[in-house]
């Protein structure tokens, strides 16, 4: 018998649903622990949610103000709670917009910004920048810079809000404002302040403004254009600088101040990132001396012991250094044009010659010195230094005002030590400014080139990666302050693609560094060190070494200091570990996997290392692919070390390499971070162009968006192949846009190609076809055709993707996103013989899924190739990896040598002809064309009997029926009689054809050579994944791997440096690539960045994908979907662009009943009034929902539902390991439960669908990261049949961007209403249905404990509707 309460914890009390519909607005209801409501809820309730927004005053938003922002000190948990009751956009907003201007109090502005900028935070600010389109946006900005100048100009508080807060609120607006210019609305606002008004501030010498006009003439005549137009919000930048400088020499250290100061350098940073604002914002802060004034503030040079002043010191520090490094970027600042190192070096020579004439000129005896010095020497900081000393102080002052460095300050600073009396700067302060502007500066190739791509104990333990992983965490204050992290951001634009590139390598590393520095924690806690040096506990993923000895250090090579090589040896045993782990450590190993090394219980040092080979007992290398298994329990491996650090580490005298005691494995899909690195390093180094020049401006985030997609004015002409099922599809497809659509010869043939006229003009659609290849008789090698019946958008999608250029399409889900990528693939296979295409994807499940129907496409086998890990899971009779290829290649040699031979057998001729590729080769030139030919040039002479008698391969082609009959076993007449003999010659002609394909792998010594051969120029489809790209870019290269398109599936859910990395696998050399085609879905999830900080600071998590969708890259999307019921759909169609249902699809077959067996509706929202946890850090759990939604699985299970085609989700991991305790409590007692297909979190379930969903939110305080609108979409879209959603309803009820999600799940209520007594298996009664409300876990629980009684009451082992089992081809079907 079952336990007493199937839904668990019996005996005790249980919270019970809330019944009733939703309405229209949302009301702020109890809250999860039952206590009474607090008092934001109550006063969102009062105010403004329930259609309130005629309550407001001016006098509520101050009060708001006092009472629950200011008085609780700017806590972020007061922020984010009037966020998520939609403080903003139904009481703030709503009524802003409605009310005139001289009526709204600052107050209510500064709670706009505040709102603005917690949503900037939470990453939601697009919903925001949706509700502001249009002229309110331009009247909020405008309002915002007039009290911003008011601030800067009065030092007074706006209303309740100091004066320091109220810079950083307006700061983070502007930085938020700037990372969102591909807004309308926001762009016009915010460029004004970026413009070239900027340089009317400039030094009233005007030299450097006079440099860059003498570059640049057109400037003079637009700089006095915009005379004529000028904006008083072109004021604002040098105001906030000014009042920037005035704050850094306050003498009040505060850390507030500090914490504003920073933040302001971020912004700057942000400005100089992008060349729309860099382009004249960058002279203005090297005319106010930023930079220098900046480096002898207090704070710069304030020690890092100093806390907390001291860490957020160091920060500043930091954002200095990054701001340096942005100002002195080699880039033209006003063209853009990126300056390659010779042009780089040329200009810092320029700039020194021009200080060096000036000085000859004005100072010919004092500088004389100066004027004759090497450039090089000048570049020295003492040097130069030492030459302007000869100048006195008026002298100095002349020079510099000469060359443009300001010598009077903005600002009377003389309490700082740095400024006079008489307001010019001290003379110390102005020979810095010349060392800055003169310095040489490395490049930033230069700074990445010594960069080890292992981590060390110094990245993985210092400070960045723990600000990193602790971003969202905001202490409240008297001073509100927004977190600052002194790492580059992933935007829109970039400076130029070593920009790019450098960004993405620091990125990527210290993501690989946090995750790593997780894994060695984890390992550690495993472990258990001693104080002994001895371990107590054991982990599957790390070892204590046996040994560890460095066995080989080679001399360095000519020009360098570090060893050229440097060899050690590790021993593991594993002599007490479980036979699962040694298979692990033995298979998961292999050459060329990077391994982690460090000390066990403090963890004092770090090293990576490369495996190069595998050891014997007797110290001799084992070959990779051996047959010899390992005997023993002792491992050992030969290991590369890094030989940078290895240097390093011997000049500073540690003992390092001794004091190693642990290795650690990690997951292949998780170590392939050397690689990548080194991949970026060599792309930054190298000095060819990496992207073809259609591409380059688009990529960088410049130009006409639409660039890329490389159309001309003429007519278009597409080969469609056999898209088209029938000449009724054409016309389906392209009557509305073409009314004139003309068949050549009146008849549609296939392979179909199709001419549009110019896009100027309107005229015919021409269609024709290209007359197939016909093998006669030969049926095994007809074509298989497409029989899908595209919809207007995968057309559209197809036609794009058939084009030179960048070709976009944009996939919901359901809408057959595989299908198109297939069937573009097949498309240019046919329509370029001579291309080959890179098929890309994440993930070897979605690689192989892609590949398995290109396999059953219209393609030659020979011609396909796939590479990496994973291809042992292809669904394929043959296999199709490099070895598999080769070994297919000489077993069709085989095939074909025999054919030939039998051809020499039907002609009657002796010899051994099909002894090699070479003979074949002989025998067709002597005597299979010596036959043909004759016969070929007399046949139109010929009558019918002439034809079938003269035709000499006819025996060959004896197959037991009749060569010349036709269908009804009739005669041909002489023109089908002609085709066939062509087509039989084609055959015969196919297979020396390709046995001269075949031939090199004949001559070719060993498979190595045969496997390269076989991708650089048999391979004409090669896949692999984004990764093993990335692990292989350099072999690849070596090899002369060429190729003309990409197709990347799944192209939202990869890295952006990852999805860049496979566009360079080619040298730029010969050909280079035509098409790049990327198909995905930035709806729905990005790709995994662990690290908080870097996902939402640094938009790490921005697929290459996205960053076009965002920038305007026009995109194909397609629009009906086929996955779902129409119902389960509407709850995220919303979400797309005219998402329609496919018709009749979605109306047949499993779709015809419009219901679930047992369950009221098809979709609904079970409101659960539960409680979170958070037994460790983000591993939130919900008892209450892990046993409802196992109960509801129970329940599914005893109507008969299949379990294979139930999955259970959720949003959080540890939410996902409660319900599978909860399974394993409840279901493993009765076998018939058995387990769900599924129970997974919703990221891991993305691309996969399962025909009836549970979905468990688990948050009962905060919305969590369901938020998202990327993770809502797929969480509603992996169901096909029925969706049921359990969550609080109060929480996410008010959320704003879940508000038409939820309103629509609402629909049904929010209490389960089942039917008990229907079955899975059985006709269900729409009239006759008894539904039963079940208002809570008790409830269910006791549901399901009844019906459990009433099943083992039978004595069987199985309920009503087992049957229902065997369909199980529905469960998880990709996207």
């Amino acid at each position: 018998m079952p336990p007493k309460s199937s839904s668990g914890r019996g005996g005790r009390g249980r919270g019970r649903g809330r019944g009733g519909k939703a309405s229209q607005q949302p009301r702020a209801t109890a809250s999860a622990n039952g206590a009474e409501m607090d008092d934001i809820e109550i006063l969102a309730n009062k105010l403004w949610l329930g259609n309130k927004g005629v309550n407001w005053s001016d006098e509520s938003v101050v009060d708001i103000m006092r009472t629950h922002i200011v008085g609780k000190q700017y806590a972020r948990s007061s922020l984010q709670t009037l966020e998520r009751l939609q403080y903003f956009e139904l009481y703030l907003w709503a009524n802003y917009i409605s009310t005139d201007d001289t009526l709204v109090s600052d107050t209510h502005i500064m709670s706009i910004l505040l709102m603005a900028n917690e949503k900037y935070q939470q990453g939601v600010i697009s919903s925001m920048w949706t509700a502001m389109e249009g002229l309110a946006f331009g009247r909020l900005f405008d309002r915002v810079v007039r009290m911003t100048t008011s601030i800067l100009s009065t030092q007074m508080a706006v209303g309740l809000v100091d004066v320091l807060s109220a810079r950083s609120v307006v700061a983070q607006f502007l930085i938020a404002c700037f990372g969102s210019l591909e807004t309308e609305c926001v762009r016009t606002a915010c460029m004004p302040l970026a413009s070239l008004a900027l340089w009317e501030h400039i030094d009233d010498t005007r030299v450097l403004v006079e440099a860059e006009f003498e570059r640049m003439p057109q400037l003079r005549k637009f700089a006095k254009h915009l005379k004529k137009k000028r904006s008083a919000n072109g004021d604002l930048l040098p105001a906030l600088l000014r009042d920037f400088i005035a704050m850094l020499f306050s003498g009040d250290n505060s850390l507030g101040r500090l914490a504003y100061c920073t933040k302001f350098v971020e912004l700057l940073v942000d400005l100089e990132s992008q060349l729309a604002t860099r382009r004249y914002v960058n002279l203005l802060l090297v005319d106010y001396q930023v930079l220098d004034l900046c480096q002898v503030s207090e704070w710069y040079r304030m020690g890092s012991d100093a806390e907390p002043v001291g860490r957020l010191a160091k920060r500043f520090r930091d954002m200095v250094g990054m701001l340096r490094g942005r100002v002195y970027f080699q880039v033209n600042d006003v063209s853009g044009l990126a300056m390659t190192e010779a042009e780089a070096k040329d200009r810092h020579y320029q700039r020194v010659a021009e200080l060096q004439i000036t000085a000859f000129k004005e100072f010919p005896r004092e500088l004389e010195a100066l004027a004759l010095a090497s450039v090089a020497s000048l570049s020295d900081s003492a040097v130069l230094t030492e030459h302007l000393e000869a100048l006195d102080d008026m002298g100095l002052r002349k020079l510099a005002a000469l060359v443009g460095i300001r010598t009077r300050s903005l600002l009377p600073l003389t309490a700082s030590g740095i400024v006079q009396e008489d307001g010019l700067y001290g003379r110390e302060f102005v020979l810095g400014a010349f060392v800055e502007r003169y310095r040489v500066r490395p490049t930033v190739a230069d700074q990445v080139r010594e960069i080890s791509p292992y981590p060390s104990e110094s990245l993985l333990f210092s400070k960045i990666i723990t600000e990193t992983d602790q971003f969202s965490k905001q202490q409240s204050s008297e001073i509100i302050s927004y977190p600052v992290l002194a790492v580059p951001k992933l935007n829109l634009q970039f400076l130029t693609l070593h920009d790019y590139l450098a960004r993405c390598f620091e990125l990527y590393r210290l993501e690989c560094a946090y995750d790593i520095r997780e894994n060695i924690e984890d390992a550690v806690r495993r472990l258990q060190p001693t104080d002994a040096g001895g371990f107590e506990g054991w982990a599957r993923m790390a070892m204590p070494m046996h040994s560890f000895n460095v066995v080989d250090v080679q001399k360095p090579r000519v020009g360098a200091r570090a060893p050229s090589r440097v060899r050690a040896d590790i021993c593991i045993d594993l002599a007490n570990y479980a036979e699962s782990v040694k298979m692990e450590w033995d298979s998961e190993v292999r050459p060329r996997d990077v391994l982690i090394l460090f000390g066990g219980q403090e963890t004092r040092f770090v090293r990576g290392c490369e495996v190069e080979c595998r050891l014997d007992i007797n110290g001799k290398p084992i070959d990779e692919f051996s047959a010899i298994k390992p005997s023993g329990t002792l491992r050992n491996l030969r290991v590369l070390l890094d030989t940078h650090q290895y240097q390093v580490d011997l000049a500073a005298d540690k003992d390092v390499y001794g004091s190693l005691n642990v290795v650690m494995r990690r997951r292949p899909q998780e170590n392939n971070f050397k690689a990548v690195l080194e991949t970026v390093r060599d792309l930054m180094t190298s000095s060819a162009s990496l992207l073809p020049d259609w591409l380059a401006s688009t990529f960088l985030g410049y130009g006409d968006p639409s660039a890329a997609l490389v159309r001309g004015p003429e007519s278009e002409r597409v080969y469609f192949g056999d898209t088209f099922v029938s000449a009724d599809h054409v016309r389906e497809i392209f009557a509305d846009e073409y009314p004139d659509i003309v068949f050549e010869d009146m008849v549609f043939g296939k392979p179909c190609v199709i001419e549009f006229p110019p896009s100027s003009e309107a005229g015919s659609l021409r269609v024709s076809s290209e007359r197939a290849v016909d093998f006669g008789p030969m049926e095994s090698i007809r074509r298989r055709e497409n029989t899908v019946q595209f919809t207007a958008a995968q057309v559209a999608a197809i036609r794009a993707a058939a084009q030179p250029g960048l070709a976009l399409v944009v996939g919901p889900p359901g809408t057959g996103k595989t299908d198109v990528a297939v069937q573009i693939i097949s498309n240019l296979y046919h329509a370029h013989p001579r291309q080959t295409i890179l098929l890309l994807t994440h993930s070897n499940q979605a690689l192989n899924q892609l590949f398995e129907k290109i396999i059953a496409l219209d393609i030659e086998p020979r011609h396909l190739l796939r590479l990496g890990h994973g291809e042992e899971d292809l669904d394929a009779e043959e296999r199709y990896s490099k070895a598999g290829r080769v070994e297919s290649y000489l077993d069709r040699r085989r095939e074909l040598l025999a054919l030939v031979q039998r051809l020499a057998e039907a002609l009657d001729i002796p010899g051994d002809f099909g002894y090699t590729c070479d003979n074949a080769r002989l025998f067709f030139i002597a005597h299979v064309r010596m036959r043909w030919e004759p016969y070929y040039r007399r046949i139109t002479e010929m009558d019918i009997g002439d034809v079938v008698a003269g035709f000499p391969f006819t025996k060959f082609f004896d197959l037991g029926t009749p060569l010349f009959a036709s269908a009804d076993g009739g005669d041909l007449d002489l023109a089908a009689a002609i085709r066939v003999v062509e087509g039989c010659y084609r055959y015969i002609e196919s297979i020396f054809d390709e046995l001269s394909d075949i031939q090199p792998f004949e001559l070719l010594r060993n498979n190595a050579e045969r496997s390269n051969y076989l991708l650089t120029n048999q391979a004409r489809i090669v896949a692999m994944t984004c990764t093993h790209a990335a692990l292989k870019r350099s072999e690849l290269i070596k090899l002369g791997f060429r190729y003309d398109t990409v197709v990347m599936e799944e192209a939202a859910q990869v890295l952006d440096i990852e999805t860049f990395i496979p566009l360079t696998l080619q040298s730029a050399k010969g050909r280079g690539l035509k098409r790049l085609v990327m198909i995905g879905d930035h709806n729905q999830l990005p790709p995994v960045v662990k690290n908080s900080g870097l996902r939402a600071y640094a938009n790490m998590e921005q697929s290459l994908f996205t960053r076009m969708v965002r920038l305007g890259v026009p995109y194909v999307e397609l629009n009906r979907q086929a996955r779902a019921r129409p119902e389960i759909a509407s709850l995220y169609r919303w979400r797309y662009r005219g998402l329609a249902d496919l018709e009749p699809h979605v109306t047949v077959g499993e779709f015809a009943s419009a219901l679930n067996p047992g369950f009221a509706s098809t979709f609904q929202f079970i409101n659960l009034v539960g409680e979170e946890s958070e037994p460790s850090r983000y591993f939130y759990q919900n008892l209450d929902e892990a046993e409802f939604v196992v109960a509801m699985y129970q329940y599914m299970r005893l109507l008969g539902y299949p379990a294979d085609r139930i999955a259970i989700l959720t949003t959080y991991n540890g939410q996902r390991a409660l319900i599978r305790d909860v399974l394993d409590r409840r279901c493993k007692w009765l076998p018939y439960f058995g387990q769900p297909r599924a129970v997974a979190t919703v990221d891991q379930y993305q691309g996969q669908q399962s025909d009836y969903v549970l979905l468990s939110l688990v948050r009962t305080r905060s919305v969590g990261h369901i938020r998202d609108l990327r993770r809502l979409t797929v969480a509603l879209s992996r169901a096909r049949l029925g969706l049921y959603v359990v969550g609080c309803r109060r929480v996410f009820e008010t959320c704003f961007e879940l508000r038409v999600a939820i309103q629509r799940l609402l629909a049904n209520g929010d209490q389960l209403s089942l039917c008990p007594g229907e079955r899975f298996s059985g006709q269900v009664d729409k009239d006759a249905r008894k539904v039963e409300v079940v208002e809570g876990v008790e409830d269910m629980g006791q549901l399901v404990y009844k019906m459990i009684e009433e099943h083992l009451g039978t004595g069987d082992g199985t309920a009503d509707g087992e049957a229902g089992d065997e369909d199980k081809s529905h469960s998880a079907d990709s996207e």
